[in-house]
């Protein structure tokens, strides 16, 4: 979805989600999906395992932003 939308990965927030419902079908009889709600407040990362990359993720965004505010404060 990142690269549908040429999104930038590093300004989306660390945990999000995405929550789509089946659309109609295509006129081949495929499945389509429609975008219900994009999640971020009440997100809970699963599996358990993804809590060590949301962490340090977490850390590299706060130390790049002390690292622009101290560049810019020079």
């Amino acid at each position: 979805m990142v690269d549908l939308l040429a999104i930038d990965r590093d300004t989306l927030p660390v945990i999000w989600d995405a929550d789509f419902l089946l659309g109609p079908p295509t006129p081949e009889g495929g499945d389509t999906y429609v975008l219900c709600e994009i999640n971020v407040s009440s997100v809970f990362p699963i599996p358990e395992e993804a809590l060590e990359g949301l962490a340090r993720t977490t850390l590299q965004r706060l130390h790049a932003a002390r690292d622009r505010r101290a560049t810019m404060n020079q």
